[in-house]
């Protein structure tokens, strides 16, 4: 009995698990709790790479908009910082770079972002990586509300993005 209970648990939560444990953080997809927002992570172009940048994601908002985003490393020796920018074109290969008043006017948030594996705070993987179970983005959902992208209070997202789907 107690095999036959063992085997119907790990039926019912592996599929997650191992869909998680084999996802390469460009093929990750999260969603928080509260609103239904969702990073969309995926395999970043040459031209979205600025600076320090390790991988690119779409914060899709719940009425379908996208916001696009980055997440930047110092070399592992500071935290990550994740960036958010609506309101400007996201860079494309045929289109001019945007100058960095350009970046500033349309960047909707920034703020550190950590990995969370087992409830441990950890640095943002690069593309390549494993996706974490979890990934905090510290001040979010404050930057967002007194942003243009929601109308008012109770709108914008939590800062907390669970682990959802892996697409290939």
């Amino acid at each position: 009995m107690r095999l036959v209970l063992a085997v119907a648990v790990l039926a019912a939560i592996a599929p997650d698990a191992l869909a998680q444990a084999a996802c390469k953080v460009e093929n990750a997809v999260y969603a928080e709790r509260d609103n239904g927002y969702e990073l969309h992570f995926h395999k970043g172009k040459p031209w979205e790479f600025r600076g320090m940048t390790d991988v690119v994601f779409d914060l899709v908002v719940p009425d379908g908009r996208k916001l696009w985003g980055n997440i930047s490393s110092n070399m592992g020796t500071s935290r990550d910082v994740g960036r958010i920018y609506h309101g400007c074109p996201s860079p494309a290969a045929d289109a001019d770079l945007l100058t960095d008043e350009e970046y500033d006017a349309c960047q909707q948030w920034e703020g550190v972002v950590y990995a969370l594996n087992k409830g441990e705070p950890d640095l943002m993987p690069s593309e390549g990586e494993k996706a974490p179970e979890r990934i905090l983005m510290t001040d979010l959902g404050r930057k967002i509300r007194y942003s243009d992208v929601v109308t008012g209070p109770g709108e914008e997202p939590w800062d907390v993005f669970d682990f959802k789907r892996c697409v290939k």
